[in-house]
């Protein structure tokens, strides 16, 4: 007899198969008929109904935007076309998409995995050619967002179509690997691999894709305990199956694998015959300079290159989170040009849309109602743990704000397991993430510290968890009661009494210490422990997937934007627990998650763009390689060989924002002296025409100032350093000149004026009154290294939404708009042919707490905003001089990330 969670998923699954079938819209009828249906014929209750009407809701729910593809304008034939596919036996992506559909995976993500894989494989090489090929390309997802999915349905379509050995580069750490293989095995073998095993017998232990047919297996040289081998000696052509390769990013397990490619028994005619397809998962890793010469990234490309060089028709995909990848990086010199171009996506990249239930850095730390919820700020853990500390640091205590999360973890393993018992939440396991230090002495010694504040709440859950108020007689349970009250009570259905109950049966969690010398791994078997706190740094980092993370403590410095990227394990699917997500984060971190999540967001904007004006990947690699984000990750991996790079530099298509100004008061009043004195220069240019749009009038316009008079202006004002890059003027304006003959020439000048003013007003020594605009000085600093931080915005902005707008008509506006309101002002300045130079005259409030009401303290200051619209023309080159001390002005420190 079928459980009851086995009949609610049954039907679940069935009624959105039908929906997808189903030619009009799903109204509310149509479900309510279904289920009525499914009431009779199986005989559910109430409840069991109102769960499959939330979970088919939910997956119904679910879209996937369709990738943006970019491809070389270099000559190709189109080789997969539909008559190509009727001639093929799908026989392995049949496999895959049968097992898929166990995942509980919604029907249209495996849809939009479909044709996204399609157009993936069309672009690689022919494996029919008779000529060879080295074809190179690049798919961007996001962090735990399904490319393992994605690669995994590439690799059965590409053994389907004739790919004969498929290799697939893991991290740099075994456990990674392991993982890896263990999720091929299911997605793609079918059986338990065993190195070196091509037939079927007693021992093959079917599973995954197997199930659904096990008459043909693939050949593995790897398996979940070994690496290749050393000297392994199989002759490629004498294998009939596919045969997979999963392999570290180290010298060693590289060199061999070259080694038996290379082998008499398989190089003819000067390399493999057969067609080859290498995955590079994640892609970035091995440009991340550790000082180890096993995982350098100069040894590890070249490896790569050798392997790609000892085929004769090899087909390289790279699948990164990170935009800014090392093989974007612009090389300093020929011989570093010679160390990137073979693993440069010349021939396309892929830009993958995740559906729209992924909790990723948009939704974490650009939703302020999330951010809100979700993220706590940990200020108290500097006095047991310096944030940047050496080998060698103790911890002996561990700071409120970690057995507070540890709490909060208790409360939302029991919230899960009455979800799990009413079967609105599938999946067994539960995890907690702790990442507080690379040192693994450091990370060891934490561990025990977390087992006693672990035992102290057990102890209390164990004796008192079963009896009503028990919140009221043991401290422990009161403890956690208050954290129910703080974090969960508003926004989850459950009572106390319930997640009270929930805790007395659930079974107590297990810490993992997780690094190379510790002897543990986190395993999600299922017979092993559901509920587990991970501690470690590098290997939580790097594509290690914690399945029903919930609590997440992440204390670490800001690091470099790829490193930062992958460390946030907390991304991922989370249906039917979203709202008990918490994630500890230092300040510092929150607002450079925030900050690379707009980056990347834009850069993909960007690539989309670029494919409706069928650019090429080398112009987009332009794109990424003179992005000021992308600097930063180009000068860190150079640090330590080189002191100048030269990196062709734009600051075209974005808003520059004076979000931090300089607190002393004589700067202040030297920025207000020479913004009058700027106004004054171009008073000639005042303009109040009929074409101003009726919402823009309360404004202060100067129209059509030459390019001269905003760089002379510029130069007078004090920018402070915590505003980013653009702070430079050396270098920003020496931007602004090489334009200043063509598209930045001429430029409208505003003093931005609210609508309704209410703020008072400041007066120029000549008599003129501006109104001025509030902002909340914020007490953090952006940047603690830089002196003299006045910071106005947590957002990094100080303008109102629609700013960018100024200086279009209103035509122009409708234009843009479309009926549709205010827009990302990122439309605005498409539409805009001349950048503008924005003032703000803000009265910098210092509040009583979080009482925006009760002012403590207030100071007039000026904030300028700069919006430049995007360039068509070549950019010129800028000379960066790099050193450490410029890295720390900007609020990067340079840290090794190699786990010690």
């Amino acid at each position: 007899m079928l459980s009851k969670d086995t009949i609610v998923e049954m039907v679940v699954n069935q009624m959105e198969k039908d929906a997808h079938r189903y030619d009009r819209e799903i109204t509310k009828n149509w479900i309510d008929e279904q289920l009525d249906s499914y009431r009779t014929k199986l005989n559910l209750d109430q409840v069991d109904v109102e769960v499959i009407e939330k979970l088919f809701r939910e997956k119904v729910a679910v879209t996937v935007g369709e990738a943006a593809i970019l491809i070389s304008d270099e000559p190709r034939k189109e080789w997969l076309t539909e008559d190509k596919k009727q001639t093929i036996d799908w026989y392995y992506w049949r496999r895959f998409k049968d097992h898929f559909k166990t995942k509980d995976i919604p029907e249209s993500v495996l849809k939009r995995t479909d044709t996204d894989t399609d157009r993936i494989l069309s672009l690689i090489g022919d494996p029919e050619s008779s000529s060879g090929f080295p074809c190179r390309g690049m798919v961007i997802g996001d962090v735990q967002a399904g490319k393992t999915n994605n690669y995994s349905a590439l690799i059965n379509k590409a053994a389907d179509a004739g790919y004969k050995l498929i290799i697939v580069l893991t991290g740099t750490v075994e456990d990674l690997r392991q993982q890896t293989q263990e999720r091929l095995d299911k997605d793609f073998v079918g059986s338990v691999s065993i190195a070196g095993k091509s037939n079927k017998d007693r021992e093959t232990k079917i599973i995954g894709v197997g199930r659904s047919n096990d008459s043909r297996l693939p050949f593995c040289l790897t398996d979940r305990d070994d690496d290749i081998k050393k000297d392994p000696r199989y002759r490629i052509s004498t294998i009939s199956e596919p045969i997979l390769v999963v392999t570290k990013k180290n010298k060693h397990p590289l060199q061999r694998l070259v080694t038996w490619l290379t082998s008499e028994v398989n190089a003819k005619n000067g390399g493999v015959e057969q067609p080859v397809l290498i995955i590079d998962d994640e892609a970035d890793n091995a440009s991340v300079n550790t000082g180890n010469d096993d995982e350098d990234p100069k040894t590890i490309n070249r490896l790569i290159r050798e392997v790609l060089h000892a085929c004769r028709k090899s087909s390289y995909v790279a699948y990164t989170a990170t935009p800014f990848a090392n093989i974007f990086i612009h090389p300093d010199s020929e011989g570093d040009r010679a160390d990137t171009d073979d693993l440069f996506p010349k021939d396309f990249i892929v830009a993958l849309e995740p559906p729209n239930n992924y909790c990723g850095a948009r939704y974490f730390f650009r939703n302020n109602e999330v951010t809100d919820r979700t993220c706590v700020e940990i200020e108290d853990a500097g006095e047991h743990l310096p944030i940047t500390h050496k080998p060698g640091t103790a911890v002996t205590s561990i700071p409120k704000s970690l057995k507070e999360a540890i709490g909060a973890f208790l409360l939302a393993c029991a919230i899960k397991d009455i979800r799990r018992n009413k079967y609105l939440i599938k999946h067994d396991h539960d995890s907690m993430l702790i990442n507080m230090s690379r040192l693994t002495t450091v990370q060891s010694d934490i561990t025990p510290l977390v087992d006693t504040c672990l035992d102290e709440y057990w102890s209390a859950i164990t004796v008192h968890a079963y009896k009503l108020g028990s919140e009221v007689s043991s401290e422990g349970m009161k403890a956690l009661h208050s954290i129910w009250s703080k974090h969960y009570e508003g926004c989850s259905k459950e009572s106390w009494d319930e997640v009270r109950s929930s805790l007395a049966e659930m079974e107590k969690p297990k810490t993992v210490t997780v690094h190379s010398k510790s002897g543990d791994s986190l395993t999600y078997e299922k017979d092993g422990p559901k509920k587990q706190i991970a501690i470690g740094g590098l290997k939580l980092s790097r594509g290690l997937t914690l399945e029903g993370l919930v609590v997440s403590y992440f204390y670490r410095r800001s690091v470099m934007y790829d490193s930062l990227m992958q460390m946030g394990r907390w991304y991922g699917y989370r249906d039917g627990y979203q709202d008990l997500l918490r994630l500890w984060i230092t300040s510092e971190s929150l607002d450079w998650y925030a900050h690379i999540s707009e980056a990347s967001d834009d850069l993909r904007e960007q690539a989309a763009e670029m494919q409706r004006r069928k650019m090429t990947p080398s112009e987009f690699g332009l794109r990424v390689q003179a992005s000021p984000d992308s600097l930063m990750v180009t000068a860190a991996n150079k640090m330590r060989t080189a002191k100048t790079i030269m990196t062709r530099l734009r600051f075209d298509n974005r808003l520059l924002e004076t979000d931090c100004v300089d607190s002393r008061p004589d700067v202040i009043e030297n920025n207000f002296d020479e913004f009058s004195n700027f106004l004054g220069r171009i008073a000639d240019k005042r303009y109040s025409g009929s074409d101003i749009p009726k919402a823009h009038r309360q404004h202060i316009h100067f129209k059509n100032v030459d390019a001269g008079n905003i760089i002379k202006g510029l130069r007078t004002f004090n920018n402070h350093p915590s505003c980013g890059f653009w702070a430079e003027n050396n270098l920003f304006l020496q931007y602004l000149e090489e334009r200043s003959g063509d598209e930045l020439a001429i430029w409208d000048v505003f003093v931005y004026q609210p609508n309704k003013p209410k703020e008072g007003e400041w007066v120029a020594s000549d008599g003129e009154r501006f109104a001025r605009l509030r902002r909340g000085i914020v007490d953090k600093p952006k940047n603690e290294k830089n002196l003299h931080e006045l910071r106005l915005s947590r957002k990094q902005s100080i303008t109102s939404r629609g700013v960018e707008a100024l200086g279009l008509t209103q035509d122009e506006i409708d234009a843009v708009e479309q009926g549709s309101g205010l827009v990302a002002d990122k439309k605005y300045r498409a539409a805009r042919k001349k950048p503008t130079l924005i003032f703000h005259v803000i009265k910098a409030c210092e509040y009583d707490g979080s009482d925006r009401k009760n002012i403590l303290s207030e100071r007039d200051v000026l904030g300028w905003a700069i919006s430049i619209p995007e360039s068509s023309e070549p950019q010129p080159d800028v000379l960066w001089n790099v050193t450490i001390d410029w890295f720390e002005k900007y609020g990067i420190e340079l840290i090794d990330e190699s786990e010690l």
